[in-house]
């Protein structure tokens, strides 16, 4: 059984079934979200994306889904009537508060079942969050069932994939782009950094400042601007959609 750790971000490791960034790989092709074309690809029903059908491919676990496909669901969501990012997610207190209540041996199959339910809660609101999908993963693995981990740890890579790939990260101009301000965690938990300071630098990206092994480590440029898109003043004007995610509504292609 693997052993869990739990971070003060509430962020899930295990000694076997921990799915993390794998650094060892080549730096990602840069694919900045840009939105007209996430717009134009989501919204059209002849569209590959056509965000309906590659948010229920993504619901029912389809590993096939690739990066280009993970681009498209992940910064898609923000036009999503369910994307509430300055919302509190009740339901992340109930699996903060199981994980804190596991043993030095990690969760018992009836601890294991209860995480991953109130796990799925979360997901309902926030689809993408890598610690909560990591958290799947490990609940999965503790119950034995090999086919979900295997689906929520490909899940997880890909998302963080996403982010990655969003920018550089390494200057003001090229930054990662986040749905939430814990995907920022998130993602620099999964490098084993942690994060010691947050710095605004303008009314889209700020500066995350990290730490590895308790020396400080270069920082990191995310863009948080989506965040605010739901703040009346702040929204787009573009054309709105009928997407729901879990609640379903979502419009098959005709």
């Amino acid at each position: 059984m693997a052993v869990l750790t739990c971070t003060a971000h509430g962020f899930a490791r295990g000694t076997n079934t921990q799915p993390t960034s794998q650094q060892s790989e080549q730096t990602p092709t840069i694919k900045v979200p840009d939105e007209d074309d996430i717009l134009a690809h989501t919204l059209n029903q002849a569209s590959p994306h056509y965000y309906p059908e590659l948010m229920m491919r993504y619901v029912v676990g389809d590993t096939t889904l690739t990066a280009e496909d993970y681009h498209y669901l992940y910064y898609g969501y923000a036009y999503d009537t369910n994307y509430r990012p300055l919302e509190n997610i009740p339901d992340t207190d109930e699996v903060l508060e199981l994980l804190a209540g596991l043993g030095t041996q990690g969760a018992t199959r009836q601890q294991a079942q209860m995480l991953l339910e109130a796990a799925k809660d979360v997901m309902l609101v926030d689809p993408f969050s890598p610690s909560n999908i990591n958290i799947m993963t490990y609940a999965y693995g503790v119950l034995g069932d090999a086919e979900q981990e295997r689906i929520s740890a490909d899940r997880f890579r890909k998302i963080i994939h996403t982010i990655e790939s969003s920018g550089t990260g390494r200057k003001e101009n090229s930054p990662m782009h986040v749905l939430r301000h814990e995907h920022v965690n998130d993602l620099m938990l999964s490098r084993g950094l942690h994060i010691v300071n947050r710095t605004v630098r303008s009314t889209k990206v700020e500066y995350v400042q990290v730490q590895q092994n308790g020396r400080n480590a270069k920082g990191y440029y995310f863009n948080f601007e989506r965040i605010y898109w739901k703040r009346p003043e702040m929204i787009p004007e573009r054309e709105q959609s009928n997407w729901m995610i879990n609640g379903m509504p979502l419009n098959k292609r005709r």
